[in-house]
């Protein structure tokens, strides 16, 4: 049922291919490739004979495997890829079907292949996150202004702009789109190394072979293709997680303040999507509760596969089930993130007047650190932040408005006068629109260019450039 009522929400959202990415066509082909790859280079090196690796390659197309054969071979031998080996043999014929597989050994076709698919989406994904980009960065420039209450701990902390806290979103989302394509290029990468790693079967032009395979497959070859080292892979997989993280909290705040006490943010309706069987008022936030949901699926894979990377000796089949079922799972994972995460922010709504209203739920106590830093010019910080707080408790327990109780202090009047008129305008702290208008820049029309650097991202830079 979970999964059908799943599939079942998921049927409106544009997965751009990604549900296929590891379907059983693209994984057949996928370890085609492979062998594809492994015989033209092994035909260039003369460790086969050419015609051969022609012959192989000719035939690493999914579209001639008998399918029947194959399933009938699946149950007899029990065995993950030799099926596909024995049906590409008999395809290639006598003599050269004696070729195919040269020197290398399962795990080496299975890893690698799924790494090409991951690979694959990856570039699907790496779309997905710059479409999620373009639209905060639309609505850090369109809301770069429009005030509101910033919050730690769930109180009110100093006013800040919505423009602001999408800034904020764009900075964690170019860091991690910054650790996803360190990843990657240690992640993506062939190992055929053969049975241990050490090229036993190949001997010293085997290091050589495993460079011609990674450059026709557009990988990274692995300095020492262990079937053992797993790390590669959980960083990759941390990676997604910390992106996932990022999407997590967004759907968060969407989430708590699309709710009527809040009533700040709010996703766009489905058309003809129903909240409740007996509630006929309700309109849930789907996309917030499915990025929730499938990022603590993704959080919970990238400790399994944490958990089970050390295990001994020189490869052991149970890490190689975890890794690799695993891994379809993560890019699965990923994928209903941020397909969700996309949706979510194209159409995001905003109540700009609920949110004044909110920020003047605390009768100006918001601007208890603008209060304390201008009575701090004259009395010290210290001194300052003490008779703040006392007013702020004062107006808490109801013995006076917040305002009122900063006009009894030494400058309160002139201060409690200039802390309203900041109310009735702007109100936002800081650099809350400089940051917004920078970041919005740098995302809004990032399309396929390499993402802002750190040093593009400093504010410093705009800060100078705004100055009269």
């Amino acid at each position: 049922m979970g999964t059908e009522f799943n599939d079942a929400l998921s049927s409106q959202f544009d997965f751009r291919g990604l549900r296929e990415a590891f379907a059983s066509e693209a994984i057949y082909q996928a370890f085609l490739d492979i062998e594809k790859a492994v015989a033209l280079a092994q035909g260039e090196l003369g460790m086969i004979p050419q015609a051969s690796a022609e012959v192989i390659a000719d035939n690493c197309h999914y579209e001639r495997l008998d399918l029947t054969r194959l399933d009938a071979d699946y149950r007899t031998t029990r065995h993950p890829l030799m099926p596909l080996i024995n049906e590409l043999v008999r395809l290639c014929g006598p003599v050269h079907g004696g070729y195919v597989h040269w020197g290398i050994t399962t795990q080496n076709v299975v890893q690698t292949g799924l790494l090409l698919l991951a690979k694959r989406a990856q570039g699907t994904l790496d779309g997905l996150l710059r479409d999620i980009l373009s639209h905060l960065g639309r609505h850090a420039r369109t809301h770069a202004a429009t005030t509101m209450a910033g919050r730690t701990h769930y109180r009110h902390a100093v006013p800040i702009t919505f423009g602001f806290k999408v800034a904020v979103w764009i900075e964690e989302f170019l860091e991690a789109g910054e650790r996803l394509a360190e990843a990657q290029k240690r992640t993506f990468a062939v190992m055929a190394g053969g049975a241990v790693g050490c090229f036993s079967a190949l001997g010293a032009i085997g290091p050589e072979f495993q460079s011609r395979v990674a450059a026709r497959l557009g990988m990274a070859g692995m300095p020492i293709p262990s079937r053992a080292i797993r790390t590669h892979i959980c960083e990759y997989v941390n990676a997604l997680a910390l992106l996932a993280s990022v999407c997590h909290r967004i759907a968060e705040e969407v989430y708590q303040t699309s709710s009527e006490e809040f009533g700040e943010l709010n996703e766009k309706r489905l058309d003809g999507s129903i909240g409740s069987s007996t509630m006929p008022q309700k309109i849930n936030p789907v996309h917030c509760y499915g990025i929730i949901a499938n990022a603590n699926k993704l959080y919970s894979l990238a400790g399994m596969l944490m958990a089970s990377a050390h295990r001994p000796f020189e490869s052991d089949g149970s890490t190689n089930q975890l890794f690799e079922d695993g891994l379809v799972e993560v890019v699965t994972a990923i994928s209903d993130v941020l397909v969700r995460t996309e949706a979510l922010t194209r159409d995001l709504g905003l109540n700009a007047p609920r949110m004044r209203k909110n920020l003047e739920l605390s009768h100006g106590a918001i601007l208890g650190e603008y209060a304390m830093m201008r009575l701090g010019e004259t009395m010290g910080k210290h001194k300052a932040h003490e008779l703040v707080h006392e007013a702020a408790v004062a107006a808490a327990s109801g013995e006076g408005a917040f305002l009122d109780e900063i006009g009894r202090l030494p400058g309160g009047p002139d201060l409690s006068a200039d802390i309203r008129k900041k109310l009735a305008e702007d109100g936002a702290s800081g650099l809350c629109k400089e940051y917004a208008l920078h970041f919005a820049a740098l995302v809004e029309n990032i399309g396929t260019g390499p993402l802002p650097s750190a040093q593009q991202r400093s504010i410093n830079a705009y800060l100078k450039s705004s100055r009269p």
